[in-house]
């Protein structure tokens, strides 16, 4: 018997990373003639180890064969196939996330430069930062180092005064962020530059201030609501979807924190769903009303597939992961419901920040206490919910003032 190559061994054991994965028989009978393909351009080529030439070789074929036509389909297969390959090679199983396109950190083409943001970055995770909060920091610092290589600037200290100032108006200029939206970003600015004793009287640069836009926050009407109400009683979306819908409706849950619901958070005696808020790193527990509550028991007994993931909501095909939160899925089941009932979301966002703001407006109207309504969305501050007042023009109206009489020469 010929004993294995190295490219062999390798693709095997892909492969069988991707059944562990629970993948349907179809998908790696797909994966596996892909692996072959693979494997025999590596034969042509005399290659026995998993190289860049062979992946780029591979890579190259995007045409299609009867055609001779680009196949933007069979370059993405091709695509899928090597980031599987060296995902299992660089952790010892396959990383089934999808990949996007480049990052900002891949702009700096300086390695000192680039080592500087793996530095700082390095540090925010030391400091157990939240991702998101992580990746907003990294992103700013990453156009600044742009800006630097644009100055010819070979360190972040080579910076002089004047610099921040118009690396700000740059971020405007090309649209990298809006003064509405660069605040949260500015404290990730202010800890980079903190890191280099000689630059550090480039904090007085940063403005202590900038305009926050505040907008009146959109809600569904009383019409889509009833539109909705009767989708979710026709049975016209999935069990998953329904008590997804539900849960984002009725409990003003962030998307992701509905993601992350485990079976074990589920307390079936008392009734109580134990969430733990990604955001804000705070408990709650919401009561499990007999709505979403019987959604979810329907979900669980009749359409749930069967797996190993301990998550509530699973994706509807292999692999049996979690779905995600703040990426499409949330967004594609609500867009999903809104077009059954016929909702025009012109000029509106689609996500759970919607149904977040509906919940929270449908308390105000009921008079629940913003106190109250504050505990139930997991605030930390029970004054930010007046915020939600926006959403009721009655009670607007009521604090608007007269107009002055004009009086008559």
């Amino acid at each position: 018997m010929q004993k294995e190559t190295e490219i062999q061994r390798i693709l095997r054991l892909t492969l069988e990373s991707l059944k562990d994965k629970e993948y349907s028989e179809q998908t790696l009978l797909r994966y596996k003639r892909k692996f072959k393909e693979l494997n025999k351009l590596a034969i042509s080529m005399n290659i026995r180890c998993p190289t860049e030439e062979l992946f780029n070789k591979y890579l190259d074929d995007q045409y299609n064969s009867h055609t001779g036509e680009t196949s933007v389909y069979k370059k993405r297969q091709r695509i899928r196939v090597v980031n599987l390959v060296k995902s299992y090679i660089l952790n010892g199983e396959v990383d089934t996330s999808r990949k996007h396109g480049l990052s900002v950190k891949n702009l700096i083409k300086s390695l000192n430069l680039r080592l500087e943001l793996d530095k700082y970055v390095q540090s925010l995770k030391d400091e157990q930062l939240k991702a998101n909060t992580i990746c907003t920091y990294q992103r700013i610092v990453a156009y600044l180092l742009t800006y630097c290589e644009e100055k010819t600037y070979s360190s972040v200290e080579e910076l002089v005064s004047g610099d921040i100032r118009d690396f700000i108006l740059y971020l405007y200029e090309y649209s990298y962020f809006k003064p509405t939206t660069i605040n949260s970003a500015l404290a990730g600015l202010k800890r980079f530059l903190s890191l280099y004793p000689k630059i550090k009287f480039l904090l007085m640069e940063l403005p202590s201030h900038l305009p926050r836009e505040r907008k009146i926050l959109e809600i569904y009407s009383d019409s889509d609501i009833e539109a909705i109400r009767r989708v979710l009683n026709d049975n016209c979306m999935t069990k998953r979807d329904k008590a997804i819908c539900l849960l984002l409706l009725e409990t003003g849950l962030r998307g992701v924190d509905i993601c992350n619901i485990k079976l074990s958070d589920i307390d079936w005696d008392k009734d109580i769903i134990y969430i733990f808020q990604q955001k804000t790193a705070r408990p709650i527990n919401l009561p499990l009303r007999e709505s979403y509550g019987n959604a979810i028991t329907d979900y669980l007994l009749n359409e749930r597939p069967r797996c190993k993931s301990p998550y509530l909501f699973v994706r509807e095909n292999a692999p049996f992961s979690r779905i995600e939160g703040e990426g499409a899925s949330i967004r594609v089941i609500l867009k999903k419901l809104e077009t059954l009932a016929g909702i025009c979301n012109c000029n509106r966002s689609i996500g759970s920040r919607t149904t977040r703001h509906n919940a929270a407006s449908t308390m105000l109207k009921s008079n629940v206490p913003l106190s109250n309504i504050s505990a139930v969305l997991g605030h930390h501050d029970a004054n930010i919910v007046t915020v939600y007042l926006s959403t009721d023009k009655e009670k607007i109206a009521s604090c608007t003032l007269p107009l002055p009489r004009r009086h008559k020469l």
